[in-house]
């Protein structure tokens, strides 16, 4: 649920310990003439309708959303319930991401990737996407995947669910989309591969991520570009204005399980 979110604006999301360095991309000049509303409040403005958790599942037409999916981009708000932001640090990250399930092999791929690298990795049948920090890892996470690494890393690990929103762009003018915000260097590399930028003077993390979208990823032929957008949760609504400005359009999460089912 969203219903502590006006309480939680302003608060500075826990990436900000983790970033080296912003890069000077000005997001800030993409930003609308004037704006009102926190995130929730654009999202009804645009025809939400909302799930258990808060979250947008339609905007009144899921199949035009598929559509925009299929054709273009939209943004999609994942929420940090189905799929968590987990940071982890210290010397029990690695026995965490062995305990959670992933295997050795991946954990010494990860661990030979320097900053602004990750890798999508498997959890036993889930999938997520590990991205290398200086310092640490940013992991978003399937909720069962979340928890075991949370219980396994102890004091190692915080979870920015209270911290930090989810946004992602998704469909093939997706890429497009981000160089036209003056983020490169996110969507031409592999999955994983990530930047941080400074935006209303928070830090937002861009990265290559669509692997972690549909559990059985590693299954398919057919994937979405997918770029993930981890921001401050007080300047959610202020980036997502911005990026349907540049032409996003809004997708609830029931177009993204439609695709999956669709491309099974």
């Amino acid at each position: 649920s969203r219903a502590a979110a006006a309480a939680r604006v302003g608060r500075s999301c826990r990436l900000r310990g983790v970033v080296a360095r912003a890069a000077d991309f000005d997001l800030d000049a993409l930003m609308p003439d004037s704006i009102e509303g926190d995130l929730e409040g654009l999202q009804e403005e645009a025809g939400a309708n909302f799930d258990d958790d808060g979250l947008p599942l339609d905007y009144g037409d899921v199949d035009a959303e598929l559509a925009v999916l299929n054709a273009s981009a939209g943004i999609v708000d994942r929420g940090a319930v189905k799929y968590r932001l987990i940071r982890l640090g210290g010397k029990e990250a690695v026995p965490a991401l062995k305990a959670a399930g992933a295997s050795s092999d991946a954990v010494e791929a990860l661990l030979s990737l320097g900053p602004n690298e990750g890798a999508a990795v498997a959890f036993g049948e889930k999938t997520a996407m590990v991205h290398v920090q200086n310092g640490g890892l940013l992991v978003v996470a399937p909720d069962t995947v979340a928890d075991k690494l949370v219980a396994n890393a102890n004091e190692s690990a915080a979870d920015l669910a209270e911290q930090c929103a989810l946004l992602s762009l998704v469909g093939p003018d997706a890429p497009s989309l981000l160089a036209r915000a003056g983020v490169g260097g996110v969507m031409d590399r592999p999955l994983g591969a990530h930047q941080t930028f400074g935006f209303e003077g928070r830090p937002v993390v861009a990265s290559h991520g669509g692997a972690e979208m549909f559990d059985d990823f590693d299954k398919r032929t057919t994937t979405l570009a997918c770029c993930n957008l981890v921001t401050d949760e007080g300047v959610a609504g202020l980036l997502w204005a911005a990026m349907t400005s540049l032409g996003a359009k809004p997708a609830g999460t029931a177009s993204l399980e439609k695709w999956a089912e669709t491309n099974r």
